[in-house]
This record gives C-alpha cells, structure tokens and sequence, in this order.
C-alpha cells in the first residue's frame, strides 16, 4: 500500500510542475547576446553554399562522364543508347571473333590448295592411264575405285582423257 501511494503521488508532483525548464514559455524571450544565433545562420548559409557548390561539380561530372566511350562503339542520343562491345567483355568476344575468323580463313584456303593438288595428280594419273592403251590396267583402276566415294570421279576422269 506504501508503494502505491508513493507512485501515485510522483506522478501527481511530475504532472504538476511539467518541462518548465526544457521548452521556453510564450511570454519568454530568448537571449542572443553576442550574436550567436546570428553565427549559427552565417555557418549554415555557408554550408548551404557548399553543398551547392558540390551539387554543381557533380551534374558538370554527371555530364563529360555521358559523353565518355568505353567501347569500339558507342551511339547516344540524350539518355539512351545502343552499345557495342562495350567494356572488357566485348573486347575479348571481338578479339576471339577476330582471331577465329583469322584460322578458319587460313584452314580454308590449306584445304582448297591442297584439294587442287590431289585433283591435278588425279588427272595426270588418268593420263598417263589411259596413254598407255592397257585395258587391263584401266580395269584394275577401276576395279580398285569401284564402291567407293571417288568411283563417279574416276569414270569421269577416265572419259575425259580417252575423248
């Protein structure tokens, strides 16, 4: 019973007397001598100027780092635009593009010269085949090339040196 009067009768002393001292009253006035709120407003403005002058170097950044190409191309228009190879990842595809085209072109013209050799021996072969005017090594040849891939070649070859 003793507690509860003693809580009851706190809370009536703190209702009572309230945050005088914390808040300033209608009726008060506040001291500002020596100017000292008028400092608080001068090192505000001047942060305000700061942070302008910051805001500023910032867009004029904002602005050249638009207008910077990071790629082999780089079409803008305002705000949006088309990128390619763009960054270290399509310069590496391009390079590997590159460089792949480069071998297949080099394999493509190996294998072209080397197909011309073997049709230019193949004719020469037929030639000199059918130069000798022996049936029975015609037939051998033939025998020889017959059921396989080159079997319609052969034939043709053949027919063209005997005309």
């Amino acid at each position: 019973m003793n507690k509860l009067f003693l809580t009851i009768l706190a809370t009536l002393l703190l209702a009572l007397s309230g945050c005088g001292n914390l808040s300033p009253r209608h009726d008060q006035e506040i001291d500002n001598q020596n100017g000292r709120i008028g400092d608080i407003e001068t090192i505000q403005n001047g942060i305000k100027n700061e942070i302008g002058k910051l805001d500023q170097r910032n867009d004029i950044q904002d602005s050249q780092i638009g207008q910077m190409q990071q790629g082999f191309a780089n079409w803008q228009s305002n705000n949006s635009g088309v990128q390619i190879l763009s960054g270290s990842g399509g310069l590496i595809f391009a390079i590997f593009a590159i460089t792949g085209g480069i071998v297949m072109v080099v394999f493509v013209l190996h294998y072209r010269k080397e197909a011309a050799k073997q049709a230019k021996t193949a004719n020469i072969l037929a030639q000199q085949i059918v130069c000798k005017e022996d049936k029975e090594l015609v037939n051998n040849v033939f025998l020889a090339a017959m059921n396989t891939e080159v079997e319609e070649t052969m034939l043709r070859v053949f027919e063209k040196h005997q005309k």
